[in-house]
Formats: structure tokens, C-alpha cells, sequence
């Protein structure tokens, strides 16, 4: 097997103009899914008749289901949806000529929503009811409790796992060119169609995802060291 290593070095560049577009889409779906994830953990912590079934059934459904198969789903059902919907405005467009982007982000971003809910869910469950108790002691009202006592720990717990999640988008979205979209996968695989290289394009792609994520994580980690020093100086540990 002849492995050229400048191809795969050329290759990396070029996957490299996808990465923007990438981290885009990611955050996008990240901030939607924090968005609805918020309302959903709402709706469980304090259940709305009939809504909160629906909410809940539709988290396991979500999580239950492949990714792959929430994409092809989508693929078929939003575009004939969508265009009967725009219809009755009296507007007309054409199933196939649906964005793939608006597909791809849909489909994260419900993702998204269903395991964010959890997680939310998870942080406000993390809070000790005696630390709101003591605030009330003091005389700290509903919205000082939760500007002061509430919401710095939740953030302490969420951001983390928000980090984490904007990173596990990143890879994820190398499913979006099953769709059309293109990623830093997608984009490596046109290259390999021009060059006709395919181990070294993909290699170029494992290595751009490789260095994405090791970058990411250290910044992460640096952030997640802060806010644990932050609630530790806080809590006057």
C-alpha cells in the first residue's frame, strides 16, 4: 500500500475550511437544545396535566433512538411537512428543495433538548432545599434566592456538561453529510473524490477532529477547574 503523507497533509487544510461551519452548526444546536431542554425540565419538575406525559414520552423516545435514524426520519417527514404547512399560507415550495441544513439542525437540536432536559433537571435536583431554606431565613426574596443561591449552582453543575455536549455535537454532526450537509467529514470525503487518497483523506479528517477535541477539552477543563473554584469560594470552604 503507498501511502502519500503530503496528500493527506493537503487534505488536512482543506478539511480544515469545514471546521468553521462545523462549530457554527454545533453552537446553534447547542443553545437551541439548552433553550427547549430548559422548558422540558420545567415541565417535569412541576408536571402540567397531559403536557408532561407528552414531554416525557417524547425525551425517551429521543434518547432511545439512533441518531442515523432520527436523520433519515427527518429527511422524509419535514420537507412534506413544512410544504403542506407553508401551503395553507398560500406558499409554495417544494419538498426537495427543503434546506438539508434546517434538517440537520432539527434534528440535533430535539436531541439535544432531550438530554439537556436531564441534565437540568439533574443540576436544580443537585441543590440543597436547606441552603434555599436559609436564604428565606434571612429575609432574601423568591428572586434573590435565585440570582444568589439558585442559579450560581446550577451553572456550576450545567456548564460542564453544556461543554461536554457542544463537543460530542462537533463529532456527531460527521452524520450530517448523510443529508447533504457539509461537515468536516463531508468534507474530507470530496477531497478523497478528487484525489482519489480515501485512507489519507480520512486520516486528514481523524486528525482535525483529534486536535478539534483535545483543544476543546483542555479549554474545558481550565473552565471546569474555575467554577468548581468558584463554588468552592462560594460555599467559604
Amino acid at each position: 500500500m503507498n501511502f502519500d503523507i503530503q496528500v493527506m497533509i493537503d487534505t488536512i487544510w482543506v478539511v480544515m475550511r469545514a471546521v468553521p461551519r462545523t462549530f457554527g452548526i454545533a453552537a446553534v444546536v447547542l443553545v437551541i437544545g439548552i433553550l427547549l431542554g430548559a422548558v422540558f425540565a420545567q415541565l417535569k419538575m412541576k408536571p402540567v396535566p397531559v403536557i408532561t406525559p407528552l414531554v416525557r414520552l417524547f425525551v425517551s423516545y429521543m434518547r432511545g433512538v439512533p441518531l442515523i435514524v432520527h436523520l433519515f426520519v427527518m429527511m422524509y417527514s419535514l420537507p412534506q411537512a413544512s410544504s403542506s404547512l407553508l401551503a395553507i399560507f398560500g406558499v409554495t415550495v417544494q419538498p426537495h428543495d427543503f434546506p438539508s441544513l434546517i434538517i440537520v439542525i432539527t434534528t440535533f437540536s430535539l436531541l439535544e433538548a432531550a438530554i439537556e432536559s436531564e441534565n437540568i433537571r439533574g443540576a436544580f435536583q443537585s441543590i440543597d432545599p436547606r441552603q434555599i431554606e436559609a436564604g428565606q431565613s434571612i429575609g432574601m426574596t423568591r428572586r434573590q434566592n435565585l440570582r444568589r443561591i439558585i442559579i450560581p449552582q446550577v451553572l456550576s453543575v450545567a456548564i460542564p456538561l453544556f461543554l461536554n455536549a457542544f463537543l460530542k455535537n462537533i463529532k456527531g454532526l460527521s452524520l450530517a453529510f448523510t443529508v447533504g450537509v457539509v461537515d468536516i467529514l463531508a468534507q474530507a470525503r470530496y477531497a478523497a473524490a478528487l484525489s482519489y487518497r480515501y485512507l489519507e483523506s480520512y486520516i486528514a479528517a481523524a486528525l482535525v477532529y483529534w486536535l478539534i477535541c483535545g483543544v476543546l477539552q483542555m479549554i474545558f477543563n481550565r473552565v471546569e477547574l474555575k467554577l468548581q473554584f468558584g463554588e468552592t469560594r462560594r460555599q467559604g470552604v
